[in-house]
C-alpha cells in the first residue's frame, strides 16, 4: 500500500501600513509584534522638560523618527522592529544626551529614564545602555528567545519552536519521532503551565500561524528556517488581551528584515545513511535497522533593494529571500490495528482458531423473514475453506495484502503481525521559500510585505510492498 501525502501551504503575511491616523493605527495594534521605546525626559532636579527633540535612530537600517517630548516630558517610538537604536535627545539650555545602543527585542515596551545636564547642545552626554533587566510595562510573564540564542543552540531539524522548551512552565508533550518541520501535530505541541498540550497560540510578524488538525488541536501552518528567525518570545501567563485565542500560551515570531548592508547565510545539514541506530521496536521484535539518511540544504539573502541605474532603495527599501528543502528517509510505521492473513488464512484454513470463530458454508441454513435471522447452517469441516470454494477474485487480491512481518500483538490472535521497523517514510521533496519587503515611505508610514510557501511531498506505511 502506499500512502502520499502532499501538503501546500501557501501564507501571505504581512501588509501591515502604518498611517498616521489614530483609527488605523489602533486597528493594527490588536496583533502588534513590534516593540516601542518609551521615555521621560528630565532637567537634573528631576523635573519634566517639555518641547525637547527627540531621534531614534534604527541603527541597522538608518532609518530615524522624531518626536517632542510633552509638557510631562514623555514621548513614544512605536512599531520598532526587533533590534538595536540610538536614541538621541536635545532641548535648548541643556547637553546633548545620547544614548546609545538601546536593545528592543520582540513586543517589548523599553522605557528609559533620560536626565539631561546644564550646558549647551554642542555638548553630548554619550549614555550606553544596558539589558532591560526587569519587564515594568505589563503583567506578561515569557520568555525572549533572542537571535544570539537562536543561532547557537542546537535545533532539531532547523526548527525554531524547538527552543519554546527553554522558557520556565513549557514541557514539550509531542512525539519524539515526529520533530521535522512539516510535522506541525507535533513540533508546537508543548504544554505551558499546566495546560494540556497543542493548545498554545502561534504568530508569525504578527499573523495567527496556526491551523487545526484533531479535535481540539492547534497546529503549526508554517514554520520559518532558523536562519530568518530574527528572534521569538514565549508568553506563558497573564499576555495582554490582544492575545489569547486559546487557553494556552502565546509564541511570538519575528521574521528577519533586511538592512543596508547585504548579509547572506548558506548551509548544507547530513545525516549519513546507516549511521543511525536500530529503531527501538526494532530491536524488540528482532528486526533489521533500516536504512536512514537526512540532508537539508538552505540559503538567505537580505539587503537593500538596489536596481542598477533606476533605484537605491537605501535607508528605504530592504528585502529577504531564504530557502530550504529537506529530502530523508527515517524509521515510521503506525498503522495500527491492521493485520495481514497468514498462509495457513490466505488458504481457507481456519483451524487454529476454531475456539474463538467458526466458519459456516454460505451455502446452507435457513433464512426466517420475520426475524432476519438464518438457522441450521453447516460449518465447514474442521474449520478450513474447501480450496473449490474460494473464488478467482479472492484469490487474486489476496497477494497485494503481502506477508505478516512477525507474530500478533501482545492479547491479539492476528493484529500487529505486519508491523515492521525496517519501513521508513520518504520525504521525497520538502521546499520552504520565503520573501520578505520592508519599505519606509515617511518617517511615520511603513509598511511590509512576507510571502511563505512550502510543500511537502512523502510516503510512509508501505508494508504490502507494492
Amino acid at each position: 500500500m502506499r500512502h502520499a501525502v502532499k501538503k501546500s501551504m501557501r501564507i501571505v503575511a504581512g501588509l501591515v501600513l502604518l498611517a498616521s491616523t489614530s483609527l488605523l493605527s489602533s486597528s493594527l495594534h490588536a496583533q502588534e509584534l513590534r516593540g516601542k521605546i518609551t521615555g521621560r525626559v528630565m532637567d537634573p532636579n528631576g523635573a519634566a522638560v517639555a518641547g525637547a527633540t527627540v531621534k531614534v535612530t534604527d541603527v541597522a537600517r538608518s532609518t530615524t523618527t522624531t518626536f517632542t517630548t510633552n509638557a510631562d516630558g514623555l514621548f513614544d517610538a512605536l512599531y520598532l522592529l526587533p533590534g538595536t537604536y540610538q536614541v538621541v535627545v536635545e532641548a535648548s539650555g541643556f547637553k546633548k544626551s545620547l544614548q546609545d545602543k538601546v536593545q528592543v527585542e520582540i513586543n517589548q515596551t523599553r522605557h528609559l529614564d533620560i536626565s539631561l545636564d546644564v550646558g549647551t547642545p554642542q555638548e553630548t552626554v554619550t549614555i550606553t545602555a544596558e539589558a532591560a533587566q526587569l519587564n515594568v510595562s505589563d503583567a506578561n510573564l515569557g520568555q525572549t528567545i533572542d537571535r544570539k540564542r537562536v543561532d547557537e543552540l542546537p535545533s532539531i531539524h532547523g526548527d525554531p519552536y524547538t527552543l519554546m522548551g527553554l522558557s520556565p512552565g513549557v514541557t514539550y508533550t509531542g512525539s519524539s519521532r515526529l520533530d521535522r518541520p512539516f510535522e506541525p501535530t507535533h513540533i508546537a505541541g508543548f504544554a505551558m503551565n499546566g495546560v494540556r498540550g497543542i493548545r498554545s497560540d502561534l504568530l508569525i510578524d504578527g499573523a495567527p500561524s496556526t491551523a487545526t488538525a484533531n479535535a481540539n488541536e492547534v497546529i503549526a501552518s508554517y514554520v520559518p528556517p532558523t536562519d530568518i528567525t530574527q528572534e521569538f518570545k514565549v508568553q506563558t501567563t497573564t499576555y495582554d488581551a490582544q492575545f489569547g485565542n486559546t487557553e494556552g500560551g502565546v509564541t511570538s515570531i519575528a521574521i528577519k528584515s533586511g538592512t543596508n548592508q547585504l548579509h547572506g547565510t548558506a548551509y548544507y545539514w547530513i545525516e549519513p545513511g546507516g549511521w543511525a541506530a536500530n529503531d527501538f521496536f526494532g530491536n524488540s521484535r528482532g528486526q533489521a535497522r533500516p536504512f536512514t539518511f537526512s540532508n537539508r540544504p538552505g540559503f538567505s539573502v537580505s539587503g537593500p533593494v538596489i536596481i542598477p541605474k533606476l533605484y537605491n532603495g537605501k535607508n528605504k527599501t530592504f528585502f529577504l529571500f531564504s530557502y530550504e528543502g529537506i529530502r530523508d528517509s527515517r524509521p515510521r510505521f503506525d498503522a495500527n490495528n491492521v493485520w495481514v492473513p497468514t498462509a495457513a488464512l490466505a488458504s481457507g484454513d481456519f483451524s487454529a482458531y476454531v475456539s474463538k470463530v467458526k466458519i459456516y458454508d454460505p451455502l446452507t441454513g435457513t433464512f426466517n423473514a420475520t426475524t432476519g435471522a438464518i438457522t441450521n447452517r453447516t460449518p465447514f469441516t474442521n474449520n478450513i475453506i474447501p480450496a473449490n470454494r474460494i473464488g478467482a477474485v479472492a484469490k487474486a487480491v489476496l497477494p497485494f495484502f503481502g506477508s505478516p512481518k512477525g507474530g500478533p500483538a501482545a492479547g491479539f490472535l492476528v493484529n500487529g503481525n505486519i508491523f515492521d521497523s525496517t519501513l521508513a517514510e520518504k520525504t521525497r521533496r520538502y521546499d520552504n521559500f520565503t520573501i520578505k519587503i520592508d519599505h519606509n515611505f515617511t518617517e511615520k508610514d511603513r509598511f511590509f510585505w512576507r510571502y511563505s510557501w512550502y510543500n511537502r511531498d512523502s510516503s510512509y506505511n508501505n508494508y504490502t510492498g507494492t
